[in-house]
């Protein structure tokens, strides 16, 4: 799924005109196959247009189209046929995004005084790093008609119980969808940390937990963690 989730181009690969055509190439089919699922599907043009309300196509421009109806055949999909497979991998690239962006705006706004560390410098940016990507995908889930505070299958911080015990528990992952749980984070986390195990043991029962660190802190940065499986 990670492999799947990374940039397809890579800006400062091929020269820009292969790009640019490439991108428009991509888009027209993923049009095409949106439309396929869902007729009445209309897409609103993204970026700068001229004075006649055409689209000025650069490549960055094309990178976000391209970007924006990954995502939005991924919703698509998983409201038409059931499938949360593609949305799974979109929510994984965007989260990834997210929270690189943010991993940086918060130790800027650290070093610059304006966040205030209870604990320690790391807990501080952490906590920055979650609201803004929370609030993020939550905007980024509405926009695509998806309600990510409901009881659905694709939510974000919302509480997932544990009725296996004799008191009623839960987890919040920072994003869930269908059978797949995201934590959002700065420390690695394993299958023996008590709140990897708190998720796997949610009624939901995830098939795997996936750990989106910040790109900046290696190569390791985001990796699965998979259901244990049930010893007979």
């Amino acid at each position: 799924m990670i492999a799947v989730s990374d940039n397809l181009l890579d800006l400062t690969g091929p020269a820009t005109a292969f790009k640019a055509q490439f991108l428009q190439d991509q888009t027209k089919q993923i049009t095409a196959q949106i439309k396929a699922l869902d007729p009445n599907w209309h897409y609103d043009e993204l970026g700068p247009t001229d004075a006649f309300g055409t689209p000025i196509a650069t490549v960055q421009g094309l990178q976000a189209k391209f970007d924006d109806l990954r995502i939005q055949r991924a919703a698509v999909v998983a409201r038409v046929k059931g499938d949360y497979g593609p949305l799974q991998v979109e929510t994984l690239r965007f989260v990834q995004q997210r929270v690189d962006n943010a991993y940086d705006d918060g130790v800027a706004l650290l070093k610059a005084g304006r966040l205030i560390p209870r604990l320690s410098n790391q807990e501080a940016v952490g906590n920055y790093v979650d609201r803004e990507v929370r609030r993020d995908l939550r905007v980024r889930y509405s926009q695509l008609g998806i309600d990510p505070s409901g009881k659905g299958p694709v939510r974000v911080n919302r509480r997932e119980y544990d009725s296996s015990g004799t008191n009623l528990t839960y987890r919040r992952p920072d994003a869930r969808v269908n059978d797949v749980a995201f934590d959002v984070s700065l420390t690695q986390k394993t299958l023996g940390t008590p709140q990897i195990r708190g998720f796997f043991n949610t009624d939901f029962q995830p098939r795997r937990v996936i750990i989106i660190r910040p790109r900046q802190l290696g190569a390791d940065h985001t990796y699965v963690i998979p259901h244990p499986e049930t010893k007979r």
